[in-house]
């Protein structure tokens, strides 16, 4: 990101020195052991939830589909134990049998500050006509608007709710469809931000990035378009020719954008080695993922020091382009960035809903 400018410095140095010659680095909720699919039936589990931190429940729902709800941070009124037990449902057109999620002891649903996520990943492809569907009490149904992503035979839908009762994912028609789209409320922005640093030592180079990057979608889902900006400071210290070299620099991208999209499994429940998931939760797939590229440029000041020697002089960074991928999993969020010149480096942050 900033080798040119820093060569520009040791250049410096060497002048410098030359002329001296003679001088003298939502904690996950506890689960129970899933039981097989052909296994003994499925009955309700226990989840406990933390308002503050947000967090989430997943469970094997013992029809092909699994089930993931996440509670985003400050998303729960208060601190919450819920029960959430499978449901079984049948049919050609049925794509997951769904759950009904409770809290503990009681028959209603958590209440709620603004919207929690459910996201449906199946093990079969009924193609793009499937949408999270809220079961009513007479037997019919009411389309949620969803997010669906298909890849290699495999499914994952998505949406926001703001209360609970019973869920599921079946076939819909497009006219479906596009009624629900229309009913859809934006009365949130779904908000990422990433406040953190990362320590690389490269030899006697040691650097230190500091990140503040936010993202906003106002389309009222999770998934889709966000925008932002993304802050940068790095701190640079070296040891060269008997002297010292500190530079400091400031760099921006206001300018963000990228496409956040559900995550489709392409081997169940199996960590992709490919996916920069890094040492947060490897175990744990992603929700959502997207990529993008932080066009960051800016300025610093460096200043060495040989002896009883020195000097400080104004640099400008060198513009560069450093691609990004963001993985949403719960309401966790790890941002990895590939840094000319220094690689891959990763900061964390978190998504929320913040109402309009």
């Amino acid at each position: 990101m900033l080798q040119k400018s820093l060569f520009q410095l040791i250049l410096f140095i060497g002048v410098l020195a030359l002329g001296l010659v003679g001088c003298g680095e939502p904690r996950q909720t506890s689960n129970q052991e899933q039981p097989e699919e052909d296994g003994p039936p499925l009955i309700a589990q226990q989840f406990s939830i933390k308002a503050e931190t947000g967090g989430a429940a997943q469970l094997n729902l013992g029809d092909g589909s699994r089930a993931k709800i996440v509670f985003p941070q400050d998303s729960l009124q208060s601190d919450t134990a819920l029960s959430i037990a499978p449901l079984y449902t049948q049919g050609d057109d049925i794509l997951s049998g769904g759950f009904s999620l409770t809290e503990s002891d009681s028959d209603q649903g958590p209440a709620l500050n603004y919207p929690a996520i459910i996201i449906f990943y199946a093990d079969k492809d009924m193609g793009q006509d499937v949408s999270i569907v809220r079961y009513l009490e007479d037997g019919s149904y009411e389309v949620i608007p969803t997010t669906v992503s298909v890849a290699d035979g495999k499914t994952a839908l998505m949406a926001e709710v703001d209360h609970f009762s019973d869920y599921g994912a079946k076939k819909i028609t497009p006219a479906e469809r596009e009624s629900a789209r229309d009913e859809q409320t934006e009365d949130f922005n779904w908000v990422i931000y990433v406040n953190d640093s990362a320590d690389v030592d490269s030899g006697s180079m040691k650097r230190k990035i500091t990140l503040d990057f936010k993202a906003v979608n106002t389309s009222g889902g999770l998934g889709g378009q966000y925008t932002g900006y993304a802050h940068a400071k790095t701190t640079n210290d070296m040891e060269a020719m008997g002297g010292k070299l500190d530079a400091n620099f400031q760099i921006t991208d206001e300018n963000v954008s990228f496409e956040l999209s559900p995550y489709v499994e392409l081997a169940s429940l199996t960590p992709d080695e490919d996916l920069p998931l890094a040492p947060l939760e490897p175990e744990k797939m992603p929700d959502l993922m997207g990529q993008g590229t932080l066009h960051m440029t800016g300025a610093g000041s460096g200043t060495i020091q040989i002896g009883a020697y020195g000097g400080s002089r104004s640099i400008n960074a060198e513009a560069s382009s450093d691609p990004f991928t963001v993985v949403v999993t719960d309401h966790l969020v790890r941002l990895t960035v590939e840094i000319a010149g220094v690689g891959t480096t990763y900061f964390d942050g978190y998504i929320r809903g913040e109402g309009r």
